[in-house]
């Protein structure tokens, strides 16, 4: 367990809407003199739980061991695709029928990247609704791409629509110590402190898009896991939502990168990337 600062949380007694935020020129991050957050170490959690399925159902993220055969994350073939599929079909969904979405392009972060900068802000990068989620498919690939997802995901034998992000370390000679990822788990927030926003600067061409700011609660549990290494990932949900169940408690796991206090100053810079993959779960 570490305390420290994290960055993006809205005062408790902020209200909506907030304004959009345009990514091209940023405003600098408002103070607002929060406590240090306490992040837990998600490994003593995970040893204590259940498979990596009922893991991933309960708290909305898992680590899992995985080696890649990707050896150059400048190129990345086919196959890797082929392994998240697995990795969802086999280890995290294992008992539903589902339909994968995903193209062979992990966003890279950090040394050596065109992202140098972290996120290190706390957000959702999903939205409430599946009407958004749409909306945001349609921002990055237009409108046709909007009608078609929306089509698929009003079929009558769609249940539901998950939305994964697979994060790990790439290119890294040692453990992460640099500017680790923290999670919240969904299971400590309410519904109150989840504020809808909307950026600039993400999708092409101005368009917005529709994501989540949360609201500082000390009840609110965040995870890291110490010291990833290259041979594992982070499966962790950005947004889920069930047709049958349009009330349910949202499952975005809000996430930002943190200084972690006890980081060497020799601490191998962070490289990493993040995968991000849409899930149609079918009725059984």
């Amino acid at each position: 367990m570490v305390q420290t600062e994290l960055y993006g949380l809205i005062p408790a007694n902020a209200a909506g809407p907030l304004p959009t935020v345009d990514l091209r020129s940023p405003p600098p991050p408002p103070r607002t003199n929060l406590p240090p957050i306490e992040i837990r170490d998600a490994r003593k959690l995970q040893a204590n739980g259940g498979s990596e399925a009922e893991l991933f159902a309960d708290n909305g993220f898992v680590l899992l061991s995985h080696k890649t055969v990707v050896r150059d994350w400048d190129n990345v073939p086919q196959a890797f695709c082929e392994e998240i599929e697995e990795i969802i079909r086999e280890r995290l969904l294992p008992r539903r029928r589902v339909e994968i979405q995903q193209r062979p392009t992990p966003m890279r972060r950090g040394r050596g990247t065109t992202t140098s900068q972290y996120a290190q802000g706390v957000h959702s990068d999903g939205p409430l609704t599946a009407e958004l989620y749409a909306a945001n498919v349609g921002a990055f690939a237009g409108s046709d791409a909007q009608r078609w997802w929306l089509e698929r995901y009003r079929r009558d034998d769609v249940a539901g629509f998950m939305s994964i992000d697979f994060w790990r370390t790439t290119n890294m000679q040692r453990p992460l110590q640099h500017m680790p990822l923290a999670v919240c788990a969904p299971s400590s927030l309410q519904l109150d402190d989840i504020l809808p926003m909307e950026f600039i600067g993400i999708a092409p061409e101005g368009r917005k898009t529709h994501h989540l700011a949360l609201r500082f609660d000390p009840a609110q549990r965040w995870y890291f896991y110490p010291e990833m290494t290259g041979d594992e990932v982070l499966a962790f949900k950005l947004c889920e939502f069930w047709k049958d169940a349009p009330d349910a408690k949202p499952q975005n796991c809000f996430h930002s990168a943190f200084r972690h206090p006890d980081t060497p100053p020799d601490a191998e810079e962070r490289q990493s990337c993040e995968h991000r993959v849409g899930v149609l779960v079918l009725r059984d």
